[in-house]
């Protein structure tokens, strides 16, 4: 998109602060835990969060923390294209050190960093654990184990490594890494890419997490304090959400700021098209923080996400939109006066016909039918519970398809499920 400008967000371990200097054309200085080029951007870390500048707005950029010392062809080359941004080719040029010098520790450490932003961490992890055996007085191999460790979830190991690397030299960044990694809640380290957190039971700690991640963009001028907030809001609900839901996205959730264009606060914007496809946009030209209402938007997109990261896609719209209304904090209460007056009318819209996108319904009918949506998910939380939804969620991601889904799940048939709700709208004495 133009003029974007990224905030890649795998934790709250920070760098050392100070370390780069970035001066801007117009004057500005940025001071930065660690910058580098890649490709039309620059890139750095500063207090916990990625930020990235069109390098076109750049003066000069001043590296203090140069990289381990190579005389390896091979491994500088992997080294540049890290740098780059293109972890992928790093690995191919890594792959032929390696297979000239299996033993090389500066190649051992460079694959444990491709693998990290790739998202690969068990590989990352056996190329930490290699390069220790190798060398285990090397305070950085010990650093990479413990990234790797805290990658993959590992906090009490990664802590072990850590404190290990900073009895062999005392540094900054790895303290600053072993202190937030003891805060309840912070973020496993993840350097530069995806971090691909396994599943987990719904019995998993609320103060637990393995491998959350953020990935904030920019469609326009870059506004860090409110992507910051926004960050804040958004852990928050994610820790909430994997707790009740018994998952979290195996990738990181990508948010859109799109801060040329306004926020609205109607309750159906115009930007609102459909179900998002695990990526999260969100028009915010004019906060300068999160209101409540946005905080609002922030819950429902992000149970979409939810649910499109487990189900691929395999979701019936009336489910994915009652999910994430339901898990903004609607009541079905709201609903159900209007959804209830259809129902004894007659005129509940099936919903077979709502597991296609709402976009084609008319402005009356798609309001019902976001009405309906929550009002289905209320039905299946009073017949079975949360862990109705739970297994609902796992049977579609499982690709069975809907009508296979809803008996798997919920020892219910879709007409029956479909009937059970009819007649607890109908009343009372009618409902089951």
């Amino acid at each position: 998109m133009r003029g974007t400008a990224w905030l890649v967000v795998g934790c709250a371990l920070a760098q050392a602060a100070g370390a780069d200097t970035i001066r801007l054309k117009n004057g500005r200085v940025i001071e930065a835990d660690r910058a580098w080029f890649e490709g039309t951007q620059v890139v750095y870390e500063k207090n916990g969060g990625r930020f990235g500048l069109p390098r076109t707005l750049v003066a000069s950029l001043e590296q203090t923390t140069p990289p381990e010392p190579s005389t390896d062809p091979d491994v500088l080359k992997a080294r540049e294209l890290l740098a780059a941004g293109d972890a992928r080719d790093a690995k191919r040029f890594l792959k032929l050190a390696l297979n000239r010098d299996p033993l090389s520790i500066p190649a051992l450490q460079a694959m444990t960093e491709a693998c990290l932003r790739l998202g690969e961490l068990r590989a990352a992890k056996e190329s930490a654990e290699k390069v220790v055996r190798l060398e285990d007085r090397s305070p950085v191999s010990r650093a990479l184990l413990g990234d790797a460790l805290a990658a993959m979830g590992d906090f009490a190991g990664a802590e072990v490594q850590y404190r290990k690397s900073l009895q062999l030299h005392v540094d900054p960044i790895v303290e600053r890494k072993l202190a937030e990694l003891s805060v309840p809640g912070s973020l496993p380290y993840v350097v530069g890419g995806p971090a691909t957190g396994t599943s987990i039971t719904p019995a998993i700690p609320a103060t637990a997490t393995t491998g959350a991640e953020f990935r904030i963009r920019y469609d326009g001028g870059v506004n860090e304090p409110l992507g910051m907030a926004v960050l804040e809001t958004l852990t928050t609900t994610y820790r909430e959400y994997a707790r009740r839901l018994g998952f979290r996205p195996d990738e990181p959730v990508t948010v859109v700021l799109q801060t040329a264009a306004a926020f609205e606060d109607g309750r159906a914007p115009d930007w609102a098209e459909g179900v998002n496809d695990g990526t999260i946009r969100i028009p915010v030209r004019g906060l300068r923080e999160p209101t409540p209402r946005l905080a609002q938007v922030l819950r429902h997109e992000l149970a979409h996400s939810f649910v499109a990261a487990k189900t691929g896609g395999n979701c019936p719209t009336w489910l994915h939109e009652g999910i994430a209304q339901w898990l903004e904090g609607g009541d079905p209460a709201r609903e159900d006066a209007v959804v209830s007056a259809a129902a004894r009318a007659g005129r509940l819209i099936p919903l077979l016909s709502l597991e296609a996108p709402f976009q084609n319904l008319s402005e009356p009918d798609a309001a019902q039918a976001y009405a309906e949506s929550l009002s289905a998910v209320a039905h299946v939380l009073r017949k079975r519970g949360e862990t109705g939804v739970v297994r609902l969620l796992s049977a579609l991601g499982d690709r069975l398809p809907s009508e296979e889904a809803l008996p798997v799940a919920l020892a219910l048939s879709y007409p029956e499920f479909q009937k059970s709700w009819e007649e607890q709208l109908a009343g009372p004495s009618a409902a089951r």
